[in-house]
């Protein structure tokens, strides 16, 4: 289990050939029961549903989605199957034999031509829940992932670590940590993110 506060990076994750099954299938090179993988657009990858978000588009995809209201979990993505063993071998290096999934989303940022350098809002994926976050990198690419060292809202965040995309790249970090992504400048950026407990 990881302790509070901590951050694994641990690269080749998984076998050279599962990480081209992930990428071939999030990338559209292959289907899955006939369908290739649906893309939904979303305004801002980070808070796509706040009024005050950056206007960062991309894409996204649910396989595994949180309801607030009673924090259960449903599959709802046939390409959550896709991710299983992923995650087997997460809670297995984790320690973690009886892991929920609370959440997992994919997440595709394409370049832009942005004014502003600056990160993306910083943000923790569920309130109020402690979780581990498995985040794996489909492709490599520029967009690092910044993991902040503070646990609540801050006008000013201090970078613990950053972590740049690599295929094959898993990031395992307390959730309760703000952490938020670079904007991709040359090369499609493209994750898997699931929420455990």
């Amino acid at each position: 289990m990881l302790k509070k506060n901590q951050i694994l990076v641990v690269d080749n994750f998984i076998d050279i050939e599962y990480q081209e099954r992930i990428k071939d299938h999030l990338m559209g090179q292959s289907e899955i029961n006939d369908s290739q993988m649906p893309w939904f657009y979303i305004d801002d990858v980070t808070a796509a549903f706040e009024d005050d978000n950056q206007g960062r588009p991309g894409l996204s995809h649910v396989y595994v989605e949180l309801d607030h209201d009673d924090s259960s979990s449903n599959i709802i993505s046939d390409f959550h199957d896709l991710f299983i063993p992923l995650l087997q071998y997460s809670c297995h290096f984790l320690n973690m034999p009886t892991a929920k999934i609370l959440q997992g989303r994919s997440f595709m940022q394409f370049p832009l031509n942005l004014k502003s350098e600056e990160a993306d809002t910083p943000h923790i994926d569920i309130d109020d829940v402690d979780h581990t976050v498995v985040l794996y990198y489909v492709c490599t690419s520029d967009g690092d992932t910044v993991i902040y060292n503070e646990r609540v809202e801050s006008d000013t965040y201090t970078e613990k670590q950053r972590v740049t995309p690599l295929q094959g790249r898993v990031v395992f970090f307390d959730g309760g940590l703000f952490h938020t992504a670079e904007q991709a400048v040359n090369k499609v950026r493209c994750i898997a993110n699931y929420n455990l407990a």
